[in-house]
């Protein structure tokens, strides 16, 4: 079931920042769509309590830190997944870490 009402798909708005190839990020750097799909988790759960699929958007184009928005792809806003203005959100392939995505708006 998807959390996201449907006249606001991506509900949540922040930055991202990226960690560079040298700090554990990508190897390849930021990504370069507009569009980033990948895996997250809400601390104090880890990728191994709390993994889920997420999307973020309107990236800029290979930024360390970029504006950016966000959603669930499946999960609820709820229990280990809850986001709220101030959460930071660690974007991961799989378990890595390869980014954060700093929460400043839920709508």
């Amino acid at each position: 079931m998807v959390n996201q009402p449907a006249d606001d798909p991506f509900p949540f708005r922040g930055r991202v920042v990226w960690l560079t190839p040298e700090q554990g990020g990508r190897q390849t750097g930021p990504p370069r769509p507009d569009f980033y799909a990948a895996n997250a988790f809400v601390p104090p759960h880890t990728a191994y309590s709390g993994l889920a699929s997420f999307v973020l958007r309107n990236l800029v184009a290979g930024a360390l830190v970029s504006p950016a928005e966000a959603r669930w792809l499946v999960v609820e806003n709820s229990g280990p997944y809850r986001i709220e203005p101030g959460t930071v959100v660690v974007v991961s392939e799989g378990p890595k870490p390869v980014g954060y995505f700093h929460v400043v708006e839920v709508s």
